[in-house]
């Protein structure tokens, strides 16, 4: 985001980005049993991660989550196939799951714990990257940077290709010559 900040709009961001991702937490928590679950909590806490990079720039923001969204979309593929593939080991059919009670916890009481829980955590974590890589890689574009630092450049593309951001330094440069062309002629 370029342009002027407003210190409302970032106080107001960062409480909303709280409160958001405190109801992710109960979407996912309670996914299993009620709707819910963790599609639905992964795009709330996506929701608040663009909200945040409005807040504070989408370069601010991938200095700031210090790795590739892809990397944890992949972490959750793999919970969710691993939760999926558990059962196989037992005898038992793909995806089935299974419920553990745990009684007198402190402060909860009687706690109802199952793999359905790990499969939704595995899909929040591949909504949540997903959904994450793609809305910055389009507002890094739309603002005219780089949609790829180089180290994902070498990870996702092939060294036949040129980024198509290649040509915007071109592109400007032309512009700026045509602005200053008219005001030599004026």
């Amino acid at each position: 985001m370029n342009g002027p900040r407003s210190y409302i709009f970032n106080s107001m961001v960062r409480l909303a980005v709280f409160l958001v991702n405190v109801f992710a937490l109960y979407l996912l928590l309670r996914g299993h049993n009620a709707p819910g679950g963790g599609f639905i909590a992964g795009l709330a806490t996506a929701i608040s991660l663009i909200l945040l990079s409005l807040a504070l720039g989408v370069q601010e923001m991938h200095r700031l989550l210090r790795f590739d969204p892809v990397l944890l979309a992949a972490g959750g593929l793999l919970t969710a196939i691993v939760t999926g593939l558990l059962p196989l080991l037992v005898g038992k059919p793909f995806l089935e799951h299974f419920n553990f009670h745990l009684h007198d916890v402190p402060l909860l009481g009687e706690v109802h714990v199952g793999t359905p829980l790990l499969f939704d955590v595995g899909v929040y974590l591949v909504v949540v990257g997903v959904t994450c890589k793609m809305i910055f890689v389009f507002a890094k574009s739309t603002q005219g940077l780089r949609a790829l630092v180089a180290e994902e450049e070498r990870r996702y593309s092939s060294p036949v290709e040129q980024p198509i951001e290649a040509d915007v330094p071109r592109a400007e440069a032309e512009v700026g010559n045509q602005g200053k062309e008219k005001t030599h002629a004026d």
